[in-house]
């Protein structure tokens, strides 16, 4: 089985040095992707090995190699491509279809020209099903049928009946919010399919100016929001929130404040902060957690490892546990979960 597999601009080697940890034969590279074999053992379970991955965003399952050169010649050869693949199948609801491209100035506007004229070509042939083409959900657990297309340059692109989803979500950005971290909130919510309930508590370490706060007090929770710096003046009075101007990396809560979330973005070395996440899930301080790692200047596959770690990391407290690039993280990486 062949794989496509994608990331973001600059982290194609992190990508490569996480599946060879995994076990997966690379065959190729570019900008964005990278092309690997999976062994037959891994087969059975390859849903669940490719949600596990860090750094990978949409994986196409068994791609095609498509070469063109102009944009009607690339539309009529995935046209091609789709009316083969659909031959035989029954679609009554909708049909995910996707089309991606590699982070190269200028694809983007290529991509979308190739799309429409795809687009119209198979609304000609087939309108029914033209008609029925939707975006996939983001993160997916299990590969999705459909058609996926990625751009890998202007001349060549992979396209695939199925795909796995990953990190590859824009949020949309509240006028009222304080900071851009709540968009980092609002997409982990979704990764874990999980969000905070009215009247649940959160303990938000380095909460200031309070973007992650605020995306908690908008669901009607309750926060106890922990920084020496000042929180947004929209929100810093909020009936739900409590601000204690304390140095988050020393907060303690103890037993007898009951933590249904603890949410973390300091701006810190992810050793230290790993240090302090592992005790609050040791002493079961909390029940589900979203923590933003920087790893500007880490290795992030050594503490991908760390947190792993069947004996001394973070995975042997947790239910769920998923470590994930989102789109909105930058050098950072973000671990979310439940606690057993």
């Amino acid at each position: 089985m062949n794989l496509l597999i994608t990331c973001k601009p600059n982290y194609e080697n992190i990508l490569v040095r996480e599946l060879v940890l995994d076990k997966y034969l690379i065959k190729e590279q570019g900008n964005c992707w990278i092309l690997v074999q999976c062994d037959d053992s891994l087969k059975q379970n390859i849903a669940q090995r490719q949600t596990q991955l860090c750094f990978a965003q949409t994986i196409l399952i068994n791609p095609i190699r498509i070469n063109a050169s102009a944009v009607n010649d690339f539309a009529g050869k995935l046209a091609d491509l789709f009316f083969s693949s659909m031959q035989g199948k029954q679609i009554e609801n909708n049909l995910p279809a996707l089309c991606l491209h590699a982070d190269i100035e200028s694809l983007s506007q290529r991509a979308k020209s190739v799309e429409i004229t795809w687009h119209k070509k198979i609304s000609k042939k087939m309108p029914r099903l033209a008609k029925l083409l939707t975006k996939p959900a983001p993160f997916s657990t299990k590969p999705i049928e459909g058609f996926f297309v990625y751009f890998s340059d202007f001349k060549q692109a992979f396209a695939a009946e199925a795909a796995i989803i990953g990190s590859c979500l824009r949020m949309q950005m509240d006028e009222n919010a304080p900071s851009r971290s709540y968009l980092k909130a609002e997409e982990a919510f979704i990764l874990l399919d999980c969000q905070p309930k009215a009247n649940e508590q959160i303990v938000d370490l380095g909460a200031a100016p309070g973007g992650w706060t605020y995306s908690a007090l908008k669901r009607e929770a309750k926060v106890i929001a922990i920084d020496n710096a000042l929180i947004s003046p929209g929100i810093a009075n909020h009936p739900n929130l409590t601000h204690l101007k304390q140095d988050a990396l020393k907060f303690k809560p103890g037993n007898k404040l009951k933590v249904d979330w603890l949410f973390c973005d300091i701006i810190e070395k992810p050793e230290i902060i790993l240090q302090i996440f592992h005790t609050w899930l040791k002493q079961g301080w909390c029940k589900k957690f979203i923590v933003n790692l920087k790893i500007g200047r880490s290795d992030p596959i050594a503490i991908i490892k760390k947190i792993n770690d069947p004996v001394t990391g973070l995975i042997g407290y947790c239910s769920i546990l998923k470590i994930r690039q989102l789109y909105h993280d930058r050098e950072e990486i973000t671990v979310t979960g439940k606690r057993i």
